[in-house]
């Protein structure tokens, strides 16, 4: 690879890593953990100095939840899609999940591995929906008015 091309994708991939995992609060001991690799090898990605192997960088994205596009800087215009604000039990529960789904899918079949992908995404929008329609904290919920009262 071009050496002017890998410095610039260092620039942006490890800062990426980085924002992920803090915004999943997760600590880079147990990241490494997740992915199987050293602390001092994801410390080195985080700090611009080591790019991962593809294989690893697929594995981050699912587990940090972001595309590869994303992680790679490609959509990070004003175009790009936001990552909603979750709360942080929200964002462990999927991590968790995600590790889970990572862990299993190389055990199965492709078409098992196809379903459960497909399950986890499943998921994840259905937990999203749910969250749309609980009211937000410190929000009031609503009371139905009873037809014919006035409201005072």
């Amino acid at each position: 690879m071009d050496k002017e091309l890998t410095e610039d994708l260092k620039e942006v991939v490890g800062p990426n890593i980085r924002k992920a995992r803090r915004r999943l609060g997760l600590s880079q001991a147990r990241l490494a953990e997740m992915v199987e690799m050293s602390t001092e090898v994801l410390g080195r990605m985080e700090r611009k100095k080591v790019l991962p192997r593809l294989e690893r960088l697929v594995l981050l994205c699912k587990i940090l939840g972001v595309t590869p596009d994303q992680m790679l800087g490609f959509s990070t215009g004003a175009g790009a899609p936001r990552a909603a604000r979750t709360s942080p039990a929200y964002d462990e529960m999927m991590t968790v999940l995600r590790h889970f789904f990572t862990q299993m899918e190389s055990s199965l079949a492709e078409d098992e591995r196809k379903e459960l992908m497909q399950t986890f995404s499943h998921l994840q929008r259905l937990i999203t929906l749910l969250k749309k329609k609980r009211p937000a904290a410190g929000m009031p919920r609503r009371t139905p008015k009873t037809r014919g009262q006035r409201q005072e």
